[in-house]
């Protein structure tokens, strides 16, 4: 696995800086490599103005977990430029927004996803109030951040040697930043 920088403690961006850190604040250590997941996106798509396009900042955030605590509660956020809900997909999420002319998105995988649908339409059926069961939680738990700023996790297990988040960003050529948008949440999630 080739990276493009390792063991650092933050990724600047033209959006801000993209950071880990540990219930004390303090910044974690993580490597970045190139995102295996690096297919053309269609801007506009089905309209006169269509268009694919990419990106060379398409990166996956490699955290290890031997670094981390069972139990601590962490966070992967962007600091310097607002985000909001981007898009999700099978056991995907992600956050994106928009600043400075580039459109970005941090994505994460969910490893239970299924088990907290399951929950969720639990609750639904009995129409009691929902707060996940964790018994049957594997690897770690993740959690959108209340200011979609980026994501809060908590290691569960050691069933995982490492931790990865998706993380790309296009400078916008058009108005329309929302298709940018779409573009970078396609390639995190």
């Amino acid at each position: 696995m080739s990276y493009v920088y390792q063991n650092i403690e933050s990724l600047p961006t033209p959006c801000g800086e993209i950071l880990i850190t540990d219930p004390s604040g303090k910044k974690c250590r993580f490597s970045v490599r190139k995102s295996l997941f690096n297919i053309d996106y269609l801007l506009f798509e089905g309209t006169e103005n269509e268009e694919a396009v990419n990106t060379d900042t398409n990166y996956t955030l490699i955290l290890e977990t031997k670094d981390l605590v069972i139990g601590e509660l962490y966070e992967i956020r962007l600091l310097g430029a607002p985000l909001h809900y981007g898009t999700g997909d099978d056991r995907t999420v992600a956050v994106a927004g928009t600043a400075c002319g580039y459109s970005i998105a941090i994505g994460a995988y969910d490893p239970n996803d299924y088990e907290k649908i399951d929950q969720l339409c639990d609750a639904s059926r009995n129409c009691t109030g929902l707060e996940y069961d964790k018994s049957n939680f594997t690897e770690y738990d993740i959690e959108m951040l209340l200011d979609y700023s980026g994501f809060s996790f908590c290691l569960l297990d050691r069933s995982v040697d490492k931790i990865y988040f998706d993380v790309a960003w296009i400078k916008n050529e058009h108005e329309d930043s929302s298709a940018y948008e779409s573009a970078v949440g396609f390639w995190t999630t």
